[in-house]
Formats: C-alpha cells, sequence, structure tokens
C-alpha cells in the first residue's frame, strides 16, 4: 500500500499495462508524492478501483480522476453515492464494476465480490488476475464469509484486514457503540479473527499476506504481525511472507514475478508488483 488505515488507503498495482490505484482515500497532493517516491507518474496511472464509499477510500477519487483524465471503476451503487457528494463529482469518467463480474482493466482481470462492511452501498473485495499470479483483495471485511474463504483460496497473495486487537478495542477510548460496530460482523476485521481465518482456510497456493487498515488506536503494529506469524507458524506455513502496512508511509514492494519464476510459471524481467 501506498498508505492503509483509517486515515486513508491508496494502494498501487503494476504490470505490464499502465499502473491502477485501488481506492485514492489520502489528500491528492499526499498522494500525488508517494507515488513519486515510488517512481510513478500520476500521468501514468490508467485507472482507479474503489473498494467502497467511504472516505478513507474515496477522498481524492474524482480530483485525480480529473487531473489526469482517469477513469474511475466502481458499482453501480457506489456510483450512486459518490456521484450526490458535491466533493467526488465530475469524475472524467466511470468505469462499471459488478460483483461476480469480470471487469478488464490495465491488463489486469478484477472480479468483485460482496463482503460484509457497514458502507451505505455494498463493499466489494477482489480477487486480481495478474500474469503471475493471483491477488485476493480485502481491506474493510467485518467478518470472513464462506464466499471470501473460497474465493482467496487459490490466491498468491492476500491483502486483507488486520484492523484491531481484541483486548486493545475494549479498553480503549471509543464509545461503547463504537467498538460495538467496529467488533460487529459490519465492522472491521481483527488480528484474532484474521489470525483464525490463516489457521483454518489460508490456501495453499499463498506465499504472502499483506495486513491492511490498521488502526492507530486499537492496534499496534509489532502485535499484528506478531498475531498473523503465530497463526503461521502453528500451521507449519513458515514459507509465507507478512508485511505489515502503515498509514504514514509506502511500505515494500511485493514482487510476485519471483515466485511465479521460481515455480516455472514466469519470465525473467516480467514483474507484477504492488508497493505496500
Amino acid at each position: 500500500m501506498l498508505g492503509s488505515g483509517s486515515a486513508g488507503n491508496v494502494t498501487l498495482l503494476q504490470g505490464l499495462d499502465q499502473p491502477v490505484l485501488i481506492d485514492v482515500g489520502l489528500s491528492y497532493r499526499e498522494v500525488a508524492r508517494r507515488l513519486d517516491t515510488v517512481g510513478v507518474s500520476p500521468d501514468s496511472v490508467g485507472a482507479v478501483v474503489i473498494t467502497h464509499a467511504h472516505g478513507d477510500h474515496t477522498r481524492s477519487a474524482a480530483l485525480f480522476s480529473r487531473r489526469h483524465d482517469v477513469p474511475v471503476y466502481a458499482t453501480a451503487a457506489t456510483r450512486a453515492i459518490l456521484e450526490s457528494a458535491r466533493t467526488a463529482a465530475n469524475v472524467a469518467s466511470w468505469g462499471q464494476l459488478a460483483c461476480d463480474t469480470t471487469s478488464e482493466i490495465c491488463g489486469f482481470r478484477f472480479t468483485p465480490f460482496e463482503v460484509s462492511h457497514d458502507a451505505a452501498a455494498e463493499t466489494v473485495a477482489f480477487v486480481i488476475e495478474t500474469p503471475d499470479g493471483t491477488v485476493g483483495f480485502a481491506t474493510d471485511i467485518g467478518v470472513v464469509t464462506p464466499v471470501l474463504r473460497t474465493r482467496f483460496r487459490d490466491c498468491r497473495m492476500l491483502v486483507i484486514e488486520s484492523n484491531h486487537a481484541d483486548d486493545l478495542l475494549q479498553v480503549g477510548p471509543y464509545a461503547r457503540s463504537t467498538k460495538d460496530r467496529i467488533s460487529g460482523a459490519r465492522g472491521h476485521l481483527s488480528n484474532e479473527s484474521l489470525a483464525q481465518f490463516i489457521r483454518a482456510d489460508l490456501g495453499d497456493s499463498v506465499r504472502c499476506v499483506v495486513l491492511a487498515h490498521l488502526s492507530r488506536v486499537n492496534n499496534v503494529p509489532e502485535i499484528a504481525e506478531m498475531t498473523c506469524r503465530e497463526a503461521l507458524e502453528a500451521s507449519g506455513r513458515h514459507e509465507v511472507q507478512v508485511i505489515v502496512s502503515r498509514q504514514d508511509r509506502v511500505a515494500t514492494t511485493v514482487d510476485l514475478g519471483v515466485w511465479a519464476s521460481q515455480r516455472g510459471h514466469g519470465t525473467v524481467g516480467r514483474q507484477v508488483a504492488l508497493p505496500f
């Protein structure tokens, strides 16, 4: 991720065609600055893809679209919400997403599916097919559903929420109603719930887990990483890399081409990289 958390989420997906941004929830200036740190010009971006209509995922999507003549892909319900908001009106153009339907976007195949989260319209996760393997992408999920388990089983990399530690949420400063919302089935996934998913349902093909959307108030990066690693070790999955995304910085680039070439599926020099 270029940044991930309750103050803004942006992910850069790079492949053989133009780069794609998944959500644009930071300020335009900050998105441009972080793109520059990884050597990507905003003018080179070919599309913006939106997971849901919350502001920490859409803050400057429309502005980015207008300044760089980039289409914004969203479901019809999410588009309707964004079009009704003054700050998100007048995008350069729209691209259509539909749950359980695959869309070709800048050389990638995005298949969105609905997940459990409390946005006004549906929230979607993605299975993203790339030349070097499949990415499962779900930054806001209240609970791991059977559909998500099935869709993510054959992925090579997972970007998945690890929002809060249960104990830290319960002793934290939020009102009880907010705590109940966050910990509910339409809120945010805890470190412990993610660990349970890893122990029970992590697919054999997964080689990297990226922890996303960590709370600054109710989580600590080291705790999130430790909880994930302990679950992997308990499952005998010592080969799986763990990366923790942060709100205030760009995280490590993941190169899917490395794993593809190791398994004989890739070619030298071909890279599908996600700077997290």
